[in-house]
């Protein structure tokens, strides 16, 4: 074998070489565009998916706000309550500060007249008079509801 003979054998195992190089090129590159495919259409459902959401994102950030607004023109909406509240809680307090004054001054009264019964004068002043006999019919009246409610308490027991 000569040289000429070497370097065509060479040239055509190079050639050989070069095609079987370009076959798995050619292999190589249909797998790659195959998974770039595969990709795009995954990106593409991706998108779509993000778009959907991004709908539903915002009717849910919508309904979020209307809520909040609800909420708050309804927190509005009890402030006269809270305000009537607190004008109850003022009147309760001077209502207080009134009986207090009261029973301060019927005790005072009270002790004066125990005073003066101990010292022999046994007059029963009119208002005395008057508060014993309120006691009585207020009591009669508590009695007469008392019963009334029992007598209900009991008929109902029997309907059922």
């Amino acid at each position: 074998m000569d040289n000429n003979d070497i370097m065509t054998w060479s040239i055509a195992i190079a050639a050989v070489a070069f095609v079987v190089l370009c076959g798995f090129l050619i292999s190589l590159l249909r797998t790659a565009q195959s998974s770039l495919v595969t990709a795009q259409s995954a990106m593409q459902e991706v998108k779509e998916t993000v778009e959907g959401l991004q709908g539903e994102v915002k009717k849910l950030a919508e309904s979020v706000n209307d809520v909040a607004e609800d909420i708050r023109g309804k927190l509005q909406s009890t402030d006269p309550l809270f305000d009537a509240v607190q004008d109850v809680g003022m009147l309760l307090s001077e209502v207080t500060g009134t009986a207090r004054e009261a029973t301060k001054g019927l005790a005072h009264s009270i002790r004066k007249q125990a005073a003066s019964i101990e010292e022999g004068d046994v007059v029963t002043p009119s208002w005395l008079r008057w508060a014993k006999l309120g006691s009585r019919i207020a009591l009669s009246i508590h009695k007469g509801w008392k019963q009334q409610r029992e007598q209900s308490y009991s008929l109902g027991k029997e309907e059922i």
